[in-house]
């Protein structure tokens, strides 16, 4: 699935957090441009998969962009599996970029997610971006196999649609069961994020091994969050999908838990 923006390791294509209480959003239209914190829901009509690319874009004159783990992170759904960083995180993992430029309504976007590359073109209506994308000759792996379409697709290429929209801040309490390094626990994270984009963090852990609340450092692109902190004297790095609508965990205001060490499912957090 190459190039197709969906959310972790997507491919050749590109790919913030959440709410509970949602408060003033990030973007802001100014002489056309977009910027602030967004969210790019990729859609892959050739594997199904689904890519999410969470990023804090920057915009000067018609030139929209952003680079770098702390501006751009990708998360996709694959078959059933999730792929942080991606289902093609390429060479250099998380090391993933967009640069999109206006004409009148008009846009035209390159997603870059670890050095697999994804142009589509689109519009942008209010502060939403659509737009559909079509590409030949990648070199993602998941792009690279048989098909089962009748007429059978050619390896390297994919197309499908892309929807990027506005992501408010993100603070709220999410509750419910991790799977840790020193097993299963009950676990409440409280969240209020910065107009920085950085986040105060408190994780109060319940279990056989982990007891007590926990500071952890933070930071948010678009629906996404990294955490980092320390857990009886072991580092423990989380990656978090805020979903919203529940469109794709089945529970609105939910965080879903990924083990950012071993990109392992970690488990699911319900808004309270």
């Amino acid at each position: 699935m190459g190039l197709r923006v969906r959310v972790c390791r997507i491919l050749p294509v590109a790919l913030g957090i959440f709410a509970l209480a949602c408060g003033n959003t990030h973007s802001r239209l100014s002489s056309g441009t977009v910027s602030g914190a967004y969210e790019f829901v990729i859609t892959s009509n050739v594997t199904g998969g689904i890519t999410l690319i969470e990023t804090n874009l920057s915009a000067s004159g018609n030139q929209m962009s952003a680079s770098g783990p702390a501006q751009v992170q990708i998360l996709t759904l694959e078959k059933k599996t999730w792929y942080v960083n991606g289902v093609c995180a390429g060479s250099t993992p998380g090391q993933n970029s967009i640069s999109a430029s206006l004409n009148g309504n008009n846009v035209a976007v390159t997603f870059n997610e670890g050095g697999y590359q994804l142009p589509a073109e689109g519009v942008i209506t209010g502060t939403q971006m659509t737009g559909n994308y079509s590409i030949s000759g990648s070199g993602c792996p998941d792009l690279t196999g048989s098909t089962s379409s009748l007429p059978p697709i050619p390896p390297g290429v994919d197309q499908g649609g892309f929807v990027g929209s506005e992501v408010p801040s993100l603070a709220g309490t999410f509750s419910g069961t991790l799977n840790l390094p020193d097993g299963a626990d009950n676990a409440a994270v409280n969240l209020a994020e910065n107009s920085d984009g950085t986040l105060n963090v408190l994780v109060t852990l319940t279990g056989a091994a982990d007891n007590g609340t926990f500071n952890f450092t933070g930071s948010a692109t678009g629906n996404i969050v990294l955490l980092t902190g320390t857990v009886n004297q072991q580092t423990l790095s989380l990656f978090g999908y805020f979903d919203r609508a529940g469109t794709y965990t089945g529970y609105p205001n939910s965080l879903l838990i990924f083990n950012y060490d071993t990109l392992t499912n970690a488990g699911l957090l319900l808004g309270q």
